[in-house]
């Protein structure tokens, strides 16, 4: 008999602890699309807003090296558009959106408790004309947005550094409560690097700024980034595709604020000692280190 009822067993059987540990190692895509609506009590278990704070609408599909889709499903696409963001949206603090559904999700409900975004693999040219033109998504990064990772799609026929240098200047003057920021480096063999130091004084300034994740293209880069327009910048993981002689390297300003700081380049540099040395001086309260390259 003991036997009997073991074989037997049902999912419904199991207690909401044991369930929701199910729930947790599964994609949040999947078990809202196959599990929502089918009875009250799964519906109160996934739905849990103690539990539901972030929510990833990607699904990285590898299809080689460099290309990779993160697109789900139009079906489950409309299923969480239609019938789980009503009912979730007022709780969420992340939310992880590509391309071709940033529309969707947008466009369905607000988002009141939402701080943190990521919006992945975006081509340049979309990525810069929503920054520009949508005005949901500019309320979102103007009033709410904390935390914000940017990827972009590889495309090897691109010469895209200038359009993604303002995507960049143009993040920082719309994000007004933006406190970090990870620009194109969600993926290690995803780096874009920008052009910024010919850009004005004015630009690529943040009073809020405290953490910053980005790739350049150069060590002049690196130094307009550190020359005092991210005022309470604490920490900064940086790539510099290639560190040579820059003549710009006179500003002897201390950066106080800077407690973590790590530079990484994929090229050898002979100018340790005359670039990089008189940078880590100005670094006066640094706690921990990182060099690469």
């Amino acid at each position: 008999m003991d036997t009997f009822n073991k074989n037997n067993l049902n999912i419904l059987d199991l207690p909401d602890e044991i369930l929701l540990i199910i729930f947790n190692k599964l994609n949040t895509i999947d078990v809202f699309y196959s599990l929502v609506n089918v009875n009250k009590r799964f519906d109160r278990l996934v739905l849990n807003s103690l539990h539901i704070r972030n929510l990833d609408t990607t699904r990285m599909v590898i299809k080689s090296y460099y290309d990779r889709t993160f697109s789900i499903d139009n079906n489950v696409l409309s299923k969480i558009c239609e019938k789980i963001l009503p009912r979730i949206h007022h709780q969420l603090n992340e939310l992880i959106v590509e391309q071709n559904s940033l529309k969707n999700i947008l466009f369905t409900v607000n988002y009141p408790q939402l701080d943190s975004l990521s919006l992945v693999n975006f081509q340049k040219e979309i990525l810069f004309q929503y920054l520009t033109d949508n005005s949901i998504l500019h309320n979102l990064l103007t009033q709410q947005i904390q935390h914000l990772n940017i990827d972009v799609s590889y495309d090897p026929k691109s010469k895209g550094s200038k359009i993604l240098s303002s995507i960049f200047a143009l993040i920082l003057s719309t994000c007004q409560r933006l406190i970090d920021l990870n620009f194109c480096q969600l993926f290690y063999d995803r780096k874009s690097p920008i052009r910024i130091y010919k850009f004005p004084s004015t630009s690529c300034t943040s009073s809020t700024l405290t953490k910053l994740k980005v790739s350049v293209a150069t060590f002049d880069d690196c130094l307009y980034i550190l020359d005092g327009r991210l005022k309470h910048l604490s920490a900064l993981i940086i790539h510099v595709k290639k560190i040579s002689l820059s003549f710009s390297n006179k500003n002897k300003k201390k950066l106080p604020e800077l407690k973590y700081f790590s530079l990484t380049s994929t090229e050898p540099t002979t100018h340790y000692d005359d670039q990089i040395i008189p940078l880590l001086r100005r670094m006066i309260n640094l706690k921990e280190l990182t060099l690469f390259f």
